[in-house]
This record gives C-alpha cells, sequence and structure tokens, in this order.
C-alpha cells in the first residue's frame, strides 16, 4: 500500500464566517478523488497571534487575508508581517494573499516579498482560490510522480 503524502494547509482568517466557509470549500477540494495520493491536515485560525502561538514550519499552503485587527491584542499583526515569518521559516510554503485592500503598491510589494497569487475578495474570490490550490495541488502531484 502506498503512503499518502501529508500535506498541510492553514487558514488564517479573521471574520469568523469567511473562515468556516473557506475552512470547508478548502476541505471539499481536498476530498476530491483526484488528491487522494495526499494526507491533508487543515487548520484555521482567527488571529494571526494564534497562528504564531501554534506555528507550524511544516506548513505547504497558506490561504491568508492582508487585514487582521485583534482589538484583543497591543501588538497588532498583519498578513504582510505573516508574510514575512513565513519566508524566514517555511520559505517554500505557498501563500495565497486575499485582501479587500486596492493598493497596487502593496500587491506589488507582497508579491516581492514571495506570496504565491493575490486574490482580490469580492464575488469571485471562492472560485479564484479555488483555481490556485487546484494549481498548486496539480504541481505538488506532478512533483511527487518524478
Amino acid at each position: 500500500m502506498l503512503r499518502k503524502r501529508p500535506l498541510k494547509i492553514t487558514i488564517i482568517e479573521d471574520d469568523a464566517y469567511y473562515n468556516k466557509a473557506l475552512t470547508k470549500y478548502i476541505n471539499t477540494i481536498c476530498q476530491s478523488k483526484a488528491y487522494q495520493d495526499f494526507d491533508f491536515k487543515i487548520k484555521s485560525y482567527a488571529s494571526a497571534h494564534d497562528f504564531v502561538d501554534e506555528y507550524d514550519p511544516e506548513i505547504n499552503i497558506m490561504v491568508l487575508d492582508y487585514y487582521l485587527p485583534n482589538e484583543d491584542e497591543h501588538d497588532q499583526i498583519s498578513g504582510a508581517d505573516l508574510v514575512d515569518i513565513m519566508r524566514k521559516h517555511s520559505p517554500d510554503c505557498k501563500i495565497i494573499m486575499i485582501s479587500s485592500q486596492d493598493s497596487a503598491h502593496i500587491t506589488a510589494e507582497l508579491l516581492r516579498k514571495g506570496i504565491y497569487e493575490y486574490v482580490d475578495k469580492n464575488v469571485n474570490t471562492k472560485d479564484r482560490i479555488g483555481s490556485v490550490i487546484h494549481q498548486i495541488l496539480g504541481n505538488e502531484m506532478r512533483t511527487q510522480a518524478h
């Protein structure tokens, strides 16, 4: 019997409803028979601080909100801050940044820092995230086959 390849996906989104919807959607993608060679571990966090407290350097894919306000913390950690942390400690992680911010400068800076993809929060967000995840998983399957 072939051993399934572990693949960890992390979602960091402060909006509870959106977080739950994204987690459910990504879980549905991962249950596809096309990806049965993977053993998915999906975790979601409501804040950057929650993620940092449980940081796992073995994350393969991260879906990350740019704005992560947390009134309970005096030191705010943004999505951009988490990109810096991930690039330093988990450079191979594919980061999908999602945001409603509309600054081309910020988007360009995030791409320069090495995010895999930037997705605007709008009515097509779910489909775009799904498409990017399918692309990443397809690449992982091709890499695994070699």
